[in-house]
């Protein structure tokens, strides 16, 4: 389990491990790939290797040997990066291969051909992902659409070659041969002192953005919420992560006004964004309604609620159908910055409902959607790959 102290990665090389996690766009610093998945095998017993991209933050002690590639533009990612990784995987001569992104599928074949098991986890619905982009809107682009739209579905074809597929969500294990596939959602760990936390009401007059940030995940409405007059009166927006372009230089504008609510924390690490959110009442999840998040389990999500905060998030079916039971969240157009900012009006006038939904977010958070029942499901897939196959004259 990962305990408090920070680190930075090492380039020491061990005995070759049981299990290395490859990816060439994922930080080594990664939620998912790292703090979750590496280290749970690790917990498990495992000796596992991390091969990822650098990163400017640290991350918990997990027992996880790390090793760490140069951060690159895309291009150069694409080829450079997957040709490093890969390399490194098969130089590692571990028994179980973990692939990370879609543009490692090619080596799904190459892994197996040496002796590998190979595990791809599919963190995101490939043919939406790609079909949901917005350069890829208008009728000039229409041939190019169909084009990368059948790239992905031969990316998932060949993915399904691998001797496991880890599904992030049920509508990406859907995608890919029921036999050989796992659903691993992306629950957070439960972390000390969340319980005790103080009620939501106590903290600070706070909305909370953590994560990557962008047009799909509601970055302009993120900044017209912070121009909203509906916005209460002494409450501050506090957005942490990794921003693109355009709406870095926009963010970092707007934090800069001296009237403006917005606080830009920019890239916090792991532990860091995590304490955030015990200071703050309120987590947004503003996502736009493409094809990919319809069907989405962002983690924020289930972190804002581990936290003990009530969760603003667009009115999607299935999230609606996922947390309205628990009576923790407000539901609001992703497209109305207004909506968002009369909900947090609504929070801000009667304690007595953020309270309730807080805490009713945390008691789902601890009973239903941990990361602990995942980790049993994935170490359980290393368990069966790992385990030698007996003979015909041995059984």
């Amino acid at each position: 389990m990962p305990t408090a102290t920070t680190r930075k990665p090492t380039m020491r090389h061990t005995t070759s491990p049981d299990i290395v996690h490859v990816s060439s766009a994922h930080p080594w610093t990664d939620n998912r790939v790292h703090l979750r998945e590496a280290a749970g095998a690790a917990a498990a017993g495992y000796r596992v290797r991390l091969i990822a991209v650098e990163s400017d933050v640290t991350a918990p002690d997990t027992g996880v040997e790390v090793v760490t590639v140069p951060r690159r533009r895309r291009r150069a990612r694409m080829v450079l990066s997957t040709l490093q990784v890969t390399w490194l995987a098969c130089r590692s001569q571990a028994r179980v291969v973990h692939l990370h992104d879609p543009e490692l599928v090619w080596s799904v074949p190459l892994h197996r051909l040496l002796g590998r098991r190979v595990v791809f986890d599919a963190h995101e619905d490939l043919p939406d992902q790609v079909l949901g982009k917005d350069y890829l809107a208008g009728r000039r682009r229409r041939l190019l659409r169909t084009g990368l739209g059948l790239f992905a579905r031969a990316v998932v074809r060949l993915a399904a070659t691998a001797d496991r597929v880890v599904a992030a969500t049920e509508t990406i294990e859907q995608t890919y041969p029921r036999h050989k596939t796992v659903l691993v959602r992306n629950f957070p760990r439960l972390r000390a002192g969340e319980e005790s936390a103080a009620p939501a009401s106590a903290r600070r007059p706070v909305a909370v953005y953590v994560g990557a940030l962008g047009a799909e995940r509601g970055a302009a409405e993120l900044l017209r919420l912070a121009r909203s007059p509906e916005l209460p009166h002494g409450w501050a927006l506090e957005v942490a992560g990794t921003v693109s372009s355009p709406f870095i230089a926009q963010i970092e504008d707007e934090a800069a006004r001296s009237a403006s609510p917005l606080v830009f924390h920019g890239q916090l690490a792991p532990v860091a964004t995590r304490d955030l959110l015990l200071t703050a009442p309120v987590g947004l999840v503003l996502f736009q309604p493409t094809a990919a998040h319809l069907n989405s389990l962002p983690t924020k999500m289930f972190e804002y609620m581990a936290a003990g905060q009530a969760v603003i998030l667009s009115d999607f079916p299935l999230w609606r159908e996922l947390l309205a039971p628990h009576d923790c969240a407000t539901f609001v157009d992703p497209n109305d910055p207004q909506a968002a900012a009369r909900a947090i009006a609504r929070y801000a006038s009667d304690p007595e409902l953020l309270d309730r939904h807080g805490r009713n977010a945390r008691a789902a958070a601890a009973s239903i959607f941990s990361w602990e029942s995942e980790e049993r499901v994935l170490v359980g897939v290393y368990r069966d790959l790992l385990t030698p196959t007996p003979s015909p004259r041995t059984r």
